[in-house]
């Protein structure tokens, strides 16, 4: 089996971001909630992720598997009464075979670091990645979550 770790952003990961974004913008955009254009743009939105870390609004974690970097996982939306957020993962296209586990490795070290629970924001088209939250135990809530954006 191998073996995940979540580690804080490094020198070297800013390479693995753009690769994944020039390899796979659709999954990368999912997982923003945002339309990026381009590798600028790309870079600008996780800059203001880790940004948003040091902030303390936002948790940024580089997933590796054994020595090489396979995704992300983020919690943004904090909660500092009830330690919730809303979480997301990306797994790199060649890589997702390792999903489940990166999910299971995420959660587990989530309640570790004291986390009651998370809300997740899934595109409803994407029955795999909806399956695969079903899987570990999320469940789709009975009341719909309506959204407003101010231009």
């Amino acid at each position: 089996m191998a073996d995940i770790t979540l580690r804080p952003f490094g020198m070297d990961d800013p390479t693995s971001l753009t690769r994944w974004y020039q390899e796979d913008r659709d999954g990368i955009e999912s997982v923003m909630g945002v339309t990026i254009p381009d590798d600028l743009a790309s870079t600008m939105a996780f800059n203001l992720l880790l940004e948003k870390q040091n902030r303390g609004t936002a948790i940024f974690r580089m997933v590796y598997r054994d020595d090489h970097p396979i995704g992300f996982a983020l919690v943004t939306y904090l909660s500092r009464d009830d330690r919730s957020g809303l979480a997301s993962c990306y797994v790199a296209k060649d890589q997702r075979r390792y999903s489940l586990e990166v999910l299971r490795t995420s959660e587990r070290i989530a309640k570790q670091m004291g986390f009651c629970g998370f809300l997740l924001a899934v595109d409803p088209r994407n029955t795999r990645a909806l399956n695969l939250w079903k899987r570990l135990g999320y469940k789709v809530p009975k009341h719909l979550t309506l959204v407003k954006e101010f231009s």
